[in-house]
């Protein structure tokens, strides 16, 4: 039974392919086929086609030499302990299929179960809806973890206009220690979203995982759902982090008005290279392209346009004479020509605001220090602000210097 309901992501984005074989066609004149309502039968057959467009696809790309390693062929769900199928997945086809609000979800019931339940199942919900728009497809789906059922709705929602607003631009240089670097025209200090709380609840939950592997190798096994249960803890938390640290910059984008913000482009930054005892922080810890997502779809929300540029040079060179840059030490550069001494990431994200933009940034007439922004395990604040919300500093705003 559901337990919790939540909106999926709008339909313009791509879902994963299933790893499920496909249904030949005559398994269309089978009994339990027949016995499925009909959206519901379709919808297992769409999801089985995907998989294996998807297969021949990234297939086509190995042959190329554009793909590292062979794709695996689609495969059936199964429990390793068992060695049973698992069903988790129910796909329901069209909105007159079903009906789901904030407390309840209604069904189309098989044909060997309308007349006992009435020919609609409903069942009591809980969760929110976060999506408003056009109702698409549903999917109920088994966290085998919690032990629960949830509903996932597509929903389409209409891109919001743009405002007729003059042309203003900010820049975002990403990093793995500081996760965010904000720089905004006519704004004369930075904005630094530090990773440090965001990596030690890693570090803590990446501990608690390898406690758990080494009492299961103890007993002669490898997992549990335990351990299943830490892994999905560690990725849930690091996903809320990056979700509000989107919100946030959506935020504060739309407070100083600015319509197109350049990103630094990091396709293929972590390919082939091995930083030692750092790999935990740059391969399990960054996300760096679930983290451009999040930004990009919250700037889409608040129509604000984002434009990848190319990074190369942008944390080498000085962001006002344009001179190589000397780090002393890894949080600082400083120009070898003029002297001044910068944030990294803070100089990295006015060279991409440079990029883009023609009116420069103007960082040459007030140099301020950056204001830190930190993770409070509920959301970003800065140093001005206690963790319930309530100013320090007497300036009111979180912009004051």
């Amino acid at each position: 039974m559901p337990s919790s309901t939540g909106a999926d992501r709008p339909s313009s984005r791509v879902n994963p392919c299933l790893p499920t074989k496909p249904c030949a066609p005559s398994s269309r004149n089978t009994r339990p086929y027949r016995a499925l309502p009909a959206h519901i039968g379709q919808e297992v057959i769409k999801k089985a086609r995907k998989a294996w467009d998807s297969f021949f696809a990234l297939l086509r790309l190995y042959r190329k030499g554009e793909l590292g390693r062979p794709p695996r062929i689609p495969r059936y769900w199964k429990d390793r302990r068992t060695g049973r199928r698992t069903f988790c997945v129910i796909p329901v086809k069209a909105p007159t299929s079903y009906a789901l609000n904030s407390r309840t979800l209604s069904l189309t019931l098989p044909r060997d179960l309308r007349e006992k339940h009435g020919g609609r199942l409903v069942l009591h919900t809980k969760g929110v809806l976060r999506f408003h728009g056009t109702p698409k497809t549903l999917e109920l789906r088994y966290d085998r973890v919690k032990k629960r059922w949830y509903a996932h709705q597509v929903v389409e929602v209409p891109e919001p206009a743009r405002k007729t607003r003059p042309e203003k631009c900010a820049a975002l240089d990403l990093g793995a220690r500081v996760l965010a670097a904000l720089a905004i025209e006519g704004v004369s200090r930075q904005i630094l979203f530090s990773g440090r709380k965001v990596w030690k609840d890693f570090l803590y939950w990446t501990k608690r995982i390898a406690e758990e592997q080494a009492r299961l190798a103890r007993a002669g096994r490898k997992t549990s759902r335990q351990l299943r249960k830490l892994y999905q803890t560690r990725a849930r938390r690091l996903r809320h982090a990056y979700l509000a640290l989107a919100a946030e910059i959506a935020r504060t984008l739309n407070q100083h008005r600015v319509t197109t913000l350049f990103i630094e482009d990091l396709t293929g930054i972590r390919e082939d290279m091995d930083f030692g005892p750092k790999n935990i922080l740059v391969h399990n810890f960054w996300a760096v392209r679930q983290l451009k997502n999040l930004i990009t779809a919250a700037c889409a929300r608040a129509g604000i346009k984002v434009v990848p540029v190319e990074p190369r040079g942008t944390s080498s060179r000085c962001a006002v004479c344009g001179s190589p840059t000397g780090r002393p030490v890894r949080h600082k550069a400083v120009c070898k020509r003029c002297g001044r001494v910068w944030h990294a990431d803070a100089n990295a994200a006015l060279n991409i605001l440079l990029l883009g933009s023609s009116k420069g940034h103007g960082a040459e007439a007030t140099q301020l220090p950056p204001l830190a922004f930190r993770w409070n395990h509920h959301r970003w604040v800065s140093r001005f602000e206690s963790a319930a919300g309530t100013l320090y500093a007497a300036s009111g705003s979180r912009m004051a210097a």
